[in-house]
Order: structure tokens, then sequence, then C-alpha cells
């Protein structure tokens, strides 16, 4: 409970008579943007998890239905990085464009990804792609959240700057005139 008291005396609640009711409102208003920021961390943490699961069912689906198979290159590839190669999967011979390494000839083998039917598919995603998909949209995300809150929170405490400065002038003007008087 002492670090809970503390943490709101820090921000503008308990017995202060130097602080003023704008530093308390500040205070109020810098507490919120705290407890905001905390909020987008959990609800973050939650969605990204929910993200790498839902990755996770993508990717074991993927490799239940995707073979390795070597193809053979018929042609050389050319400036795109494609070449017509020959594959086999079930007993069946199936022909096609392939991606390919630049200047790789006709005859060389080539590893590429099929389903069921035979057709080319991209290779199926893995644990380490999940992780890196997941971290980089998390880390965007925040970013985002971040920045939206921080923005908010300068647009909310401007007209509260106002109103310290004011106040501050106001408790000078008082003082001012009493600081002549002792020199």
């Amino acid at each position: 409970m002492e670090p809970v008291l503390r943490l709101a005396r820090q921000i503008g609640f308990g017995r202060n008579d130097l602080r003023r009711p704008v530093d308390r409102v500040d205070g109020f208003v810098v507490g919120l943007g705290v407890l905001a920021g905390v909020v987008i961390v959990i609800v973050g943490v939650l969605l990204g998890l929910q993200f790498a699961e839902r990755e996770s069912d993508v990717a074991a689906q993927q490799q239940a239905t995707r073979t390795e198979t070597a193809a053979v290159l018929l042609t050389d590839a050319n400036a795109s990085q494609t070449a017509l190669a020959r594959w086999t999967t079930a007993g069946e011979a199936h022909t096609g464009m392939i991606d390919v390494f630049y200047r790789e000839h006709a005859g060389a083998s080539a590893t590429i990804w099929t389903d069921a039917a035979g057709t080319v598919v991209s290779r199926p995603i893995g644990a380490l792609d999940i992780v890196l998909l997941v971290g980089v949209t998390l880390a965007g995300g925040f970013t985002v959240a971040f920045l939206l809150l921080r923005g908010l929170l300068h647009l909310v405490r401007l007209p509260i700057k106002s109103w310290s400065a004011r106040a501050w002038d106001e408790d000078w003007a008082r003082t001012a005139p009493r600081w002549k008087q002792w020199r």
C-alpha cells in the first residue's frame, strides 16, 4: 500500500501547501497517462499472444499440407530469377516456372515446396517467422500507440501549462514587491 500512497503524493494528492490546484490537475492528467500506458502494454501483450497462437495454427496447417520437393531446371535462370523446371509428386510429373538463384543453369537441382496437388507454394512458416512477425507487429503497434498517447497528453496539458504560467505570474506579482523591500 505504501508504494501506491507514495505515487499518489508524487502526482499531486496528499497534503502539501506548496502544491497549487494547477499542479494537482497536471499530476492527475500525468497519472492518467501512466495508467493508459500500462493498459496499452497489457492489451498489446494479450493481442500479441492471440496473434502468435493464430499464426502457430497457420504454421501447423501449412507444415501438414506442404512437402519439400526436388525440382530439376529445364532452362537457365532468366533475369527475373525464374526458370522452367520439372518435379514429381505422388508419382505425377509437373512442369512450371519456379524461383531460383540468379545464373542457375539447366540440369541444376532446386528445392521447392508443393501442396497435395503438386502446385508450387511458399515455404511453410516456422517458429522464427512467427516470433519475428509478432515482434515486429508489437513493436510497430506500441510505437504508434505511445506516440498517439504522448501527443494526446501534450494537447491536454497545453491549457494546463498556460494556467500554470498565469498562476506563476500572479504569485510573482504578489511576491515581487516584498523582495524589493528586503534589499
